[in-house]
């Protein structure tokens, strides 16, 4: 009776170990991201379907996805204010973008779109492209927009869940950079103090990510031809002075029968008088 009732406990005993030892065990997924963009146009949309493992869900943590941009590439800031003020998006990026300037004098810049890990989540980015400067040599640009990365913020209690195996660079930590929309590495410097501003500013770490894409991120934009610039100014000035030409004869004809029919009510108004 003793021995079935001790075999009882020790099988009890053992199924205990067994699924707390699973539990110590369990290693958090690294997050998966899809990427997709539009297929065609000047202005398109990146579409983000975000996915996180089961123990990152329901903390207070954060995440924030850093997508950079090349030159070619340029955001209406009007577009995402507007975006923001609708609470479709949470984002930092640069306060003013320069739409008008060609690819070959606009600068790179990041985005930074900011959330709390949810087991699915989509987010929409509208982007824009530039134009490029005339060539002889092409008439097509391929423009590469870059996998995003992604970093993750949680309290100093909740710490634990960002495990090493999950960290791209474990002896690293980062600064949020909000002016320039981008992460800073952390360099503690001597004498600085040691804040809790600091301390949640500068404890995103960069976690692993599975980047999915159906198609790489890349657009063929078309490139005018340098060749072409003389006769198109040539094309053009004589096509303006032409419909000038056209506007003063055809409004100096209008005058002409305004004033015939003028005339001629007037001559008719003296008979019948």
């Amino acid at each position: 009776m003793h021995f079935k009732e001790n075999k009882k406990c020790l099988l009890l005993t053992s199924v205990l170990w067994l699924l707390g030892g699973a539990g110590m065990c369990y290693v958090v997924e690294p997050p998966i991201v899809h990427v997709e963009m539009d297929k065609a146009g000047m202005h398109r949309t990146l579409n983000y379907r975000l996915r996180f493992d089961i123990p990152l869900v329901g903390k207070d943590c954060e995440y924030a996805l850093l997508q950079d941009f090349p030159a070619s590439v340029y955001i209406s800031t009007d577009e995402l204010d507007d975006l923001q003020r609708l609470k479709r998006l949470n984002a930092i990026y640069p306060k003013f973008v320069n739409i008008e300037v060609a690819t070959e004098r606009a600068q790179p810049f990041s985005v930074l779109l900011l959330g709390t890990p949810k087991i699915t989540e989509s987010l929409a980015l509208p982007l824009h492209f530039r134009y490029h400067a005339p060539s002889d040599k092409r008439s097509m640009a391929t423009v590469a927009i870059p996998l995003p990365e992604l970093y993750l913020n949680c309290p100093m209690a909740d710490s634990a869940l960002i495990e090493n195996e999950l960290v791209v660079r474990p002896d690293k930590h980062y600064c949020l950079n909000a002016p320039e929309s981008r992460f800073d590495e952390n360099h503690v410097k001597d004498g600085q103090p040691t804040t809790m501003d600091n301390l949640e500013r500068c404890n995103w770490r960069r976690v692993h990510v599975d980047c999915q894409l159906k198609v790489p991120l890349r657009a063929e934009i078309p490139v005018g031809q340098a060749n072409a610039y003389g006769p198109v100014l040539c094309g053009t000035i004589l096509l303006g002075w032409s419909l000038a030409l056209w506007t003063i004869i055809h409004s100096m004809t209008n005058t002409r029968r305004i004033n015939q029919r003028l005339n001629e009510q007037r001559l008719l108004q003296q008979k019948v008088k």
